[in-house]
């Protein structure tokens, strides 16, 4: 049944992710991850669409990383579209078009602007909007959070969104990791059907959620009502839904989408999954910390 591997070399986590699943807490701690990320995602649909699929979702944290680890000094360092292009394209989850489209749509709808540079006015450096920063900041902040109740890392029992200086540090430490990440995210291929589709992590947090909430594990929301919660088709919802039953992630009993209920794969499935962002947060903020501020917390 456990088609994933954590012994693989995707990334060298410090704690390994089995310690995170197997810690007494970690139900709990996966079921406040997932209600504060549908807290910050769920009704901003256009948002959910540009980010909640693999290709759009490492362009989107590559600009935020390469974006954190500026040296206004080299311009090597510099955030440009050029350089973006070259560092997605690499991963081998976009082509330079594709990414361009979708820088294209974050400046577009506010989330990123391209600016002069100051002192070479033909360079145009994309910078993320404040909005953008503040709601990856608040991601970041919900897995530092299941991080301090596990307690299983240096989290200084902190709570909230991350402070500016801390998100920023932990985006620098993204950037070298970003390979390692996008082979991290390719070897969980039992929740393909979610990971490669448009809001289709968004519907896998949702079924999350109503198994949890549904005490015998019955979903009775059907497509339409997913559709109106991620801002897509119920056509599109009902391939996601489907691909995930064929996968023997779910059953349904009823037409339209009714009466899903999560199966055990689903739940072992997304519980690797969680344990893998908790292992790779962990990571992220030992490697954003002071040497002396981690030794002392951990």
């Amino acid at each position: 049944m456990d088609q994933v591997s954590f012994a693989d070399s995707a990334l060298v986590f410090q704690v390994p992710p089995f310690e995170f699943l197997n810690a007494p807490g970690f139900a709990a701690a996966r079921d406040r991850l997932v209600a504060g990320k549908l807290a910050l995602y769920e009704g901003n649909h256009l948002f959910n669409r540009l980010i909640l699929e693999e290709g759009r979702f490492l362009c989107y944290l590559a600009a935020l990383s390469l974006h954190a680890g500026q040296d206004m000094g080299q311009s090597s360092t510099w955030l440009t579209l050029g350089r973006l292009q070259r560092e997605v394209t690499e991963l081998g989850v976009a082509s330079r078009n594709r990414v361009e489209a979708q820088v294209s749509c974050l400046r577009k709808y506010g989330f990123l602007t391209q600016q002069p540079h100051a002192s070479d006015r033909r360079v145009r450096l994309l910078v993320p909007s404040a909005a953008l920063l503040a709601r990856d900041a608040g991601i970041l902040g919900l897995l530092v959070d299941g991080l301090s109740a596990l307690g299983l890392s240096p989290t200084e029992g902190r709570s909230g969104p991350l402070e500016p200086d801390l998100h920023r540090a932990m985006r620098r430490a993204t950037l070298p990791h970003l390979p390692g990440l996008s082979r991290l995210i390719r070897r969980h291929l039992p929740l393909a059907p979610f990971f490669a589709h448009d809001c289709g992590y968004m519907i896998l947090l949702l079924l999350l959620r109503g198994g949890r909430d549904g005490g015998d594990a019955v979903i009775g929301s059907g497509y339409q009502r997913l559709a109106m919660q991620t801002g897509v088709s119920r056509t599109h919802v009902r391939r996601i839904v489907e691909a995930a039953r064929d996968a023997g992630l779910l059953t349904t009993t009823a037409r339209g989408g009714h009466d899903i209920r999560l199966t055990p794969a689903m739940w072992h499935a997304a519980d690797r999954w969680f344990a893998d962002k908790f292992a790779l947060t962990d990571l992220l903020l030992r490697e954003a910390l002071p040497a002396g501020r981690t030794s002392a917390a951990a």
